[in-house]
């Protein structure tokens, strides 16, 4: 079974996020979090910084101190859990007028390196032989050579914590493929452009606001992957 839990994100005193997630990889999702949510704008594994994980009552309370200050004015505490988030919003169109733009991929699609990306990726998502339960995010470089996959019970978890690890690695986003085990939503889009990633492959479907999400911000989405089509959003 898939192991689901709170982890509290705090950054300089103040909680930024509580999150019902997989207990592993909490620097990396620290690290994703802050970037893919817009709480910093360049990297913070740069900043001289201290990471600190607490466990009690099934609940781990991760908090980072660094001399960076971040804008908490978009922090909140409510739980967020692997639906979108974007329900808590009055305004949809706010949402994604807010998106920073990204620089457009033109470039033809390689759908036979894409797939060989997600073969890679299946055999190392251990968490979802296991249990059956776990979503999966992968990053790849630019010539499609898949780098990194880390899974969570939450798709968005799952993509801050990848990224994160590309971060920590000091990987340059703008030159990297997102994939995703599932589906593409909204909050997805957003996390991606935030980061300045161009391209999404998803084997799933992308919802209607993650479609106009793409196209406002520039993001390419590839959802539906098979071996030689897909559903193109946002390339014209």
């Amino acid at each position: 079974m898939a192991c689901e839990a709170l982890v509290k994100l705090e950054y300089n005193g103040s909680i930024i996020a509580n999150l019902l997630a997989t207990p592993v990889d909490f620097y990396e999702l620290m690290i994703g979090h802050l970037v893919c949510e817009g709480f910093m704008p360049t990297n913070p594994v740069h900043v001289e910084h201290s990471f600190n994980v607490e466990e009690s009552s099934r609940s781990y309370h991760c908090s980072m101190l660094s001399q960076m200050e971040i804008d908490l004015a978009s922090a909140s505490n409510r739980v967020i859990t692997s639906s979108c988030g974007a329900c808590n919003s009055d305004d949809l169109e706010q949402l994604i007028s807010d998106l920073p733009i990204v620089e457009k991929d033109t470039s033809t699609i390689n759908f036979n390196s894409l797939n060989k990306c997600f073969n890679s990726m299946r055999e190392r998502q251990l968490g979802f032989q296991l249990t059956g339960g776990m979503h999966a995010a992968g990053i790849t470089d630019s010539t499609n050579d898949l780098l990194f996959v880390l899974e969570d019970i939450g798709r968005h978890n799952a993509v801050d914590k990848v990224i994160g690890k590309a971060l920590t690695s000091n990987i340059n986003l703008s030159e990297t493929t997102l994939l995703l085990s599932g589906r593409c939503g909204w909050d997805i889009v957003a996390k991606a452009s935030r980061c300045g990633i161009a391209n999404i492959v998803s084997i799933g479907a992308c919802s209607s606001l993650a479609a106009k999400a793409a196209r406002y911000t520039g993001v390419r989405i590839i959802s539906f992957l098979k071996h030689d089509n897909a559903v193109i959003i946002g390339q014209n």
